[in-house]
């Protein structure tokens, strides 16, 4: 626990250098079936970097079962529609709007313990997102992607009605594109340069995003609890530019970038 809020510290110096800003908001109703089981549905907005335009919704379906008072599990569904602002089509013409629903299955597992005033977790997620955009390049991107989120948290419960959390979480992809090239550059008619490029399958696992998240869950009713929070995002994504053939590569490197995001959700209890 010390040590994530070792890095929770790092995190916030950092976050004055934030290259990017985005926003969040959600609304989530908890209905509970039978003795441990809960049905959940929410929705949530999201905004594009900068606040520039909206991002993406996000309807959410979710199954969970606490088997003991120190165990949850999970399980659910995630349609995201991302908005596209100014997307090429193929015949060169700008589209403006919702564009190639994404579907995110997910299941996860949560341990927690109360010491005192405060309560420990630990939370591991196993989810697989299919991107339905027809003109993917899989090259660059799977169809499919796996990715493990561990969350270390800890809340302090000692008032009650405002209880204030830090978090702090690992998020690695598990099947991202990998390749080699082979054979000096080349240079195509038009100036680009490339090289001869063999992909090796989805075979890429590395750690591409750390999260720090602050907030607190204010109870105003039993039913009723609305939670502010900030997330602190270090991001670092492999990314590849390759022909749709999977031939030629035109660039490869990881894109670091620090986002800072405001959020605020609302969840019924009945």
């Amino acid at each position: 626990m010390k040590r994530m809020f070792l890095v929770m510290a790092l995190l916030l110096p950092m976050a004055a250098q934030a290259q990017t800003f985005a926003g969040r908001a959600s609304v989530e109703a908890d209905y509970k079936i039978a003795k441990g089981f809960h049905v959940t549905a929410g929705e949530e907005v999201r905004t594009a970097d900068s606040f520039s335009s909206l991002g993406s919704l996000r309807t959410t379906l979710g199954l969970t079962y606490k088997p003991v008072k120190f165990l949850k599990l999970g399980v659910g569904y995630t349609l995201i529609n991302p908005f596209k602002v100014d997307k090429e089509l193929d015949d060169g013409t700008l589209y403006s709007g919702f564009w190639a629903p994404k579907h995110r299955f997910f299941a996860d597992i949560r341990g927690s313990v109360d010491l005192g005033y405060f309560q420990f977790s630990l939370k591991e997620r196993l989810q697989l997102t299919h991107n339905g955009d027809a003109d993917m390049n899989v090259y660059q991107n799977p169809r499919n992607a796996l990715a493990l989120k561990s969350r270390l948290g800890v809340k302090y419960k000692g008032w009650r009605a405002v209880q204030p959390y830090a978090q702090f979480e690992v998020r690695t992809a598990l099947n991202d594109p990998w390749g080699y090239t082979s054979g000096s550059q080349q240079t195509k008619k038009d100036g680009t340069t490339y090289f001869a490029y063999t992909p090796t399958g989805y075979t890429h696992v590395y750690n591409n995003r750390y999260r720090g998240e602050l907030g607190l869950d204010w109870k105003i009713t039993k039913q009723h609890v609305i939670t502010p929070y900030v997330l602190l995002d270090y991001v670092s994504e492999y990314e590849i530019d390759t022909n749709k053939a999977g031939t030629r590569l035109f660039s490869a490197s990881y894109n670091e970038f620090f986002r800072i995001s405001l959020g605020v959700g609302y969840v019924f209890n009945f």
